[in-house]
């Protein structure tokens, strides 16, 4: 199986490829940043030649193509796409410069349906799975988190017009939408958020306790696979019990 994972350098996704390839999978690792790309790359000395690194930014139409033809070129086609890739300014309506709810918009979705449009004639082939990363902010709306709660909100919409639209082509999309996970997203390392998350979390969540970003890549990696096969258009919760809202 040959899988496109895109923010692939840290956090989520980079969990997402180290579960993929110790599944057997091919995978393209797609983001900005080569020099953690690279040390992923390294990491897996298990797979040798079956990870790919490369160095893209999602919101280009021309670097999602290329992401695409990397996939072809190197392992033959694309059969599951992982639209990962995304970014957080915190603000409300009121205090939320307009450049970075563009820059919100641009990589949250845009950047999914720029990926998704680059990897379909590769994905029609056969048929495959597209998985969207979006949010429980969504169901929870926490405050001054507008762009965010915002565009992971259309990915939840996105998610459910491409399952109508692909089914025709045996393509499959389903969003996952973690909640309070240990990731680098807004800076710093993925253990101090792992500390951060170990004071605050649990009270928030029905089974309070502390997810893992490796929770998050088993649920995706079911997703990808012919297990998923009579799944399409769903909004999976993998959060604890966070998206309940209980106290």
């Amino acid at each position: 199986m040959s899988v496109v994972v895109t923010g692939s350098s840290s956090g989520l996704g980079a969990h997402i490829t180290r579960r993929l390839v110790g599944e057997g999978a091919r995978v393209v690792a797609a983001a900005r940043r080569l020099d953690r790309l690279t040390a992923l790359v390294d990491e897996l000395t298990d797979a040798p030649g079956r990870v790919v690194a490369v160095q893209a930014d999602v919101t280009s139409a021309e670097d999602a193509a290329r992401i695409a033809q990397t996939a072809a070129d190197t392992f033959g086609g694309i059969d599951a796409l992982v639209n990962n890739a995304g970014m957080e300014v915190r603000g409300s309506i009121e205090n939320l410069e307009e450049a970075d709810f563009e820059s919100m918009l641009r990589t949250n979705v845009i950047g999914y349906y720029l990926c998704t449009r680059a990897a379909l004639p590769y994905l029609k082939r056969n048929g495959g799975s597209v998985v969207n990363i979006g949010s429980t902010v969504v169901a929870r709306a926490p405050r001054d988190r507008f762009g965010y709660v915002a565009t992971k909100g259309a990915v939840d919409a996105m998610t459910r017009a491409l399952a109508g639209d692909l089914g025709k082509h045996r393509i499959r999309v389903n969003v996952v939408r973690p909640g309070l996970v240990p990731s680098e997203f807004r800076g710093g390392s993925e253990e101090e958020a792992e500390e951060l998350l170990a004071r605050i979390a649990p009270p928030m969540q029905a089974l309070q306790a502390v997810g893992a970003g490796a929770d998050v890549a088993a649920i995706v990696a079911f997703l990808v696979s012919a297990d998923s096969a009579w799944m399409t258009g769903a909004v999976i919760d993998v959060d604890g019990g966070y998206a309940l809202g209980t106290p």
